[in-house]
């Protein structure tokens, strides 16, 4: 009987991913087409629930308020309490800006020259649709067999603000329901062209680790606010600008943590040779002398082991052009390394500044986590990623950015983060950006490397 249906899903498999092109596009454009700037995701959510249902998932509502609705869509019920692999994936995005900037309609969902373009193609709903179709392809199996494994697409809220409507909510209150084995979610992708080696060579990054993410007020308040032309040093503006110059041009102390180990680890043993062998130690003064010469070549890998801490935006209580501003307040977006905690990064900002004014103000903390230890799942991820695309290697990789996939990751789920395709330096600068897009062909092969990845599960 397995045998048969095995045979059926490999025959519907190929003509599956035939039609990708068609409907999987189509379906992607649509939702691109839904406007679900954070704090709007309603629409976006009742769209997809409904095509979940007509796919003929089985779809519950975990919460359904406004700007905080997260649904499931699984083979199998939640309460029928199986060992999950739970696809996970946001449905906000962030807003468009002016579309002047864009060559096609922010929302638009324009399918030319062989991309989707739109806010959100990329970040994240390229992503939940390869999602959708790839675990489409097992429903026929799960209505005739007893599958050892439920699949669930997570579809969750306000991703981009932090993830306290979406994530938090689910890992708080409702792991249990979902009974995870492993959370996929976002996270590391393939790059074929990684500067700092300084050779082309096809690379997947799968996220075991990612860093927090910490967004600061700090505030300058002075009791003088008098005329602009009858000032020392000392007002607020001028106590700013010198604070920042220090915080923002003071060197990052290297830390290479676990994540950042077990990554150059398998890099090294990836791309080989003397460069390879280098990577493979890296606590050794050798391995430090090459990454400050990486982090020429690619400024990018000295993200991997600093903290960061970015200045977001500035904002003054101004009230005449030649009258000082007694209060000046400077918003920073800071990334943690797993490790560091909030109160050291605060006690470095505050002596690097070393100045006595200065109010440091919490407005929004991620959650930290340790990464998680590869595992077979992982295998299985990197397996259907290399054979689908053949020249590749695949390695653990700590993500420089944040997502609320460490909601899950702090409860000791596995989590990985991969987005299986195959990304250039233009589009990865286009998340978050004007112009954002994903490829067809992006979604095409993403589908075959998850329903690869599922069948070597659920057919074991």
């Amino acid at each position: 009987m397995i045998t048969n249906v095995v045979f059926t899903f490999l025959f519907f498999l190929n003509f599956s991913v035939a039609l990708a092109d068609s409907t999987a596009i189509r379906l992607l454009s649509e939702y691109v087409q839904i406007e679900s700037v954070s704090g709007n995701e309603n629409e976006a959510a009742y769209f997809m629930a409904n095509e979940c249902r007509k796919a003929g998932f089985v779809v519950e509502y975990i919460n359904d308020t406004t700007g905080s609705v997260n649904f499931a869509a699984s083979l199998y019920p939640l309460s029928w309490n199986k060992p999950n692999i739970v696809f996970h994936n946001h449905m906000d995005v962030v807003p468009a800006g002016s579309g002047k900037y864009w060559d096609y309609p922010p929302f638009g969902g324009v399918i030319d020259k062989g991309k989707v373009w739109g806010r959100g193609a990329m970040d994240n709903k390229g992503l939940a649709i390869i999602q959708f179709f790839a675990a489409k392809n097992f429903l026929r199996s799960s209505y005739d067999l007893d599958l050892p494994y439920n699949v669930t697409l997570l579809f969750v809220s306000g991703e981009e603000t932090g993830g306290i409507t979406g994530s938090k909510i689910v890992a708080k209150d409702f792991i249990e329901k979902f009974n995870p084995q492993v959370v996929i979610g976002e996270g590391g992708a393939g790059m074929d062209d990684l500067g700092f080696l300084t050779k082309k060579s096809p690379i997947f990054g799968i996220t075991i680790a990612e860093k927090q993410n910490l967004w600061l007020r700090l505030r300058w308040n002075t009791d003088y606010a008098g005329h602009a032309s009858i000032v020392e040093n000392d007002y607020a503006s001028m106590l700013m600008v010198n604070g920042l110059y220090r915080l923002l041009n003071h060197p990052m102390p290297i830390i290479i943590t676990n994540e950042a180990a077990i990554m150059f680890r398998a890099l090294g043993e990836a791309i080989g040779g003397v460069k390879g062998s280098v990577m493979k130690k890296p606590d050794s003064r050798l391995f430090f002398k090459a990454l400050e010469l990486m982090s020429k070549n690619g400024p990018e890998v000295r993200d991997l082991v600093t903290n960061k801490i970015t200045l977001s935006g500035i904002e003054a209580n101004r009230t005449a052009l030649n009258q000082n501003s007694n209060t000046e307040s400077a918003y920073l977006d800071v990334r943690l390394l797993p490790g560091t905690s909030v109160e050291e990064i605060m006690y470095y900002i505050k002596s690097v500044i070393n100045d006595d004014i200065v109010e440091i103000d919490i407005i929004d903390r991620g959650m930290a986590s340790a990464g998680t230890v590869p595992d077979k799942y992982f295998a299985l991820l990197a397996s259907a990623i290399e054979k689908e695309f053949t020249d590749s290697k695949v390695i653990p990789m700590l993500l420089p950015a944040s997502t609320d996939n460490n909601f899950f990751r702090a409860l000791g789920i596995p989590v990985y983060g991969i987005n299986p395709m195959m990304v250039s330096d233009k589009q990865l600068k286009a998340i978050h950006n004007y112009n954002e897009f994903i490829k067809i062909e992006d979604v095409t092969k993403g589908i075959v490397v998850f329903s690869s990845f599922l069948e070597n599960l659920l057919y074991q």
